[in-house]
């Protein structure tokens, strides 16, 4: 794991002139992170595709192709035609889709990009590819399976089959097999994350194995979490990864062992905003700007307790939410440090993917100076 803190003062997140609540981005951090993951990737053979899901923010998805970035994966139609308008032209959509409105959008959207479609079930690859058939194209499609996480995805017993199914149908081009390996955030040390991620990897390779004697070519097989993609990328037979936290990582990454505190690129700034004893406090950033979510293992969340660490507060947590208020209680040892209404504090978030579907800007900052601004995508890439 990379120290982005060799030769680099540290930055006073707190005392840089922006609104509360804000979200800011070290640039160097970032691109730190990412040349590291490119690096992990291009020594294991495979594609790098991050899932920009995690910033939705045009200048972050060209700087990672840019460092190298073979593409970028995105939950939303919306939010592949925005990072299309915006010149990326690889793009995964890696949420299933149904409706007639949504194909029409793809279809129209692979005609200018390099486009692949996730579905799960033979309904909606039939759907698609009928559409695209009509049209005289063949879609590009992923079957998601099911690696243990119990969302979307094919059962791993029915894979092959549904599999043959799919690739069988006109106007579709059943290119891989992809998973989201969230189980693999449930580990309770790296060790255990490590075998964890080798079994998912291993797992999937073998379902592509089966696929393939079914006589489907199925030239990818993708994995996608932050969690598990430094073990996952050197699994023989994985030829993507889709990682999306490890650009900026958050305190689940922290609490996992694959990042610190210099390696996280992002702080939220609130302000103390009412004091009115001792032992609690709070600020102007509730679940609207930090969401309600805790480090994902519930093995960790003794040791990094609350909504979100507060670098330079220690012994105060953020212990509650409401949607514009972050409840602080003191739990350090002895009597509470004071927080004076006014004090700005600097905080990691547990997920950070929220902050930025929630702030939709970011501040940038490079060698401690402000550089830029990222402006977040429109309600429309929700869709």
């Amino acid at each position: 794991m990379l120290d982005a803190s060799l030769g680099k003062e540290p930055l006073d997140w707190a005392g840089l002139p922006v609104e509360t609540p804000g979200l800011i981005v070290d640039r160097d951090v970032f691109d730190a992170n990412m040349d590291e993951m490119v690096r992990i990737a291009n020594d294991a053979g495979v594609d790098l595709v991050p899932h920009a899901k995690t910033h939705r923010m045009a200048p972050a998805g060209l700087r990672q192709i840019e460092r190298g970035a073979a593409g970028l994966c995105v939950a939303k139609i919306g939010e592949a035609e925005a990072f299309a308008a915006a010149g990326i032209t690889r793009l995964f959509v890696a949420n299933p889709i149904f409706g007639a409105d949504k194909i029409a959008r793809a279809l129209e959207l692979a005609g200018r990009t390099d486009l692949t479609l996730a579905m799960d079930s033979i309904a909606a690859a039939r759907e698609i590819g009928t559409a695209f058939a009509a049209a005289g194209r063949a879609a590009r499609l992923m079957m998601a399976v099911d690696s243990g996480l119990g969302r979307e995805g094919v059962a791993p017993k029915d894979a092959a089959e549904t599999a043959a199914a799919i690739a069988a149908l006109p106007g579709v081009d059943l290119a891989g097999i992809y998973t989201h390996e969230g189980s693999t955030y449930g580990a309770a040390d790296p060790a255990d994350l490590a075998a964890r991620a080798v079994a998912v990897g291993e797992l999937m390779v073998g379902i592509a194995r089966d696929i393939r004697t079914c006589g489907v070519a199925l030239p990818i097989v993708s994995l996608g979490a932050s969690a598990s993609a430094r073990a996952v990328a050197h699994v023989p037979g994985v030829t993507e990864i889709r990682p999306g936290i490890f650009a900026f990582n958050d305190m689940g990454q922290v609490a996992l062992g694959n990042a610190t505190l210099a390696t996280v690129a992002v702080r939220v700034i609130a302000t103390v905003t009412s004091h009115p004893d001792p032992g609690r406090a709070c600020i102007d950033a509730g679940s609207k700007t930090l969401s309600t979510d805790l480090v994902p293992a519930a093995a960790h969340r003794d040791t990094y307790p609350g909504h979100g660490l507060i670098v330079n507060a220690p012994g105060w947590i953020i212990d509650r939410m409401s949607e514009e208020h972050g409840w602080l209680r003191w739990r350090g040892a002895g009597e509470a440090s004071p927080l004076p209404v006014g004090t700005r504090l600097e905080i990691v978030p547990n997920h950070v993917c929220m902050p930025f579907a929630l702030l939709r800007r970011a501040t940038v900052v490079s060698r401690g100076a402000i550089v830029d601004t990222w402006e977040g995508f429109g309600p429309g890439a929700s869709e």
